[in-house]
């Protein structure tokens, strides 16, 4: 008797899991809070320093989410998720 298949998440499963990833990452909200900040005490007005700040954030969110270990990681641990029995998204089916 063979064992039973791990189901595999799908690409946008990945995905979202590779962006949530990059989102809450630390670093990356760590580095928008510093320039932020920066951009304030220069003197920036407002709107600019929440510019600049939105550039450095989407910079360093990209870097995590196209970062090679960092995406191995993601993708076994979403492999991972969908094996574990008792999967949520089977009890929603």
């Amino acid at each position: 008797m063979t064992p039973p298949e791990r189901p595999v998440p799908t690409e946008s499963q990945i995905a979202s899991e590779l962006a949530s990833n990059a989102a809450f990452k630390p670093y990356n909200i760590g580095a928008a809070v510093v320039a932020l900040v920066v951009a304030l005490l220069v003197g920036a007005p407002a709107i600019v320093a929440l510019l600049i700040t939105m550039v450095v954030y989407a910079a360093a969110a990209a870097r995590t989410m196209f970062d090679r270990g960092e995406t191995e990681r993601v993708t076994a641990r979403a492999h991972a998720r969908a094996a574990a029995p008792g999967d949520a998204s089977e009890d929603q089916a």
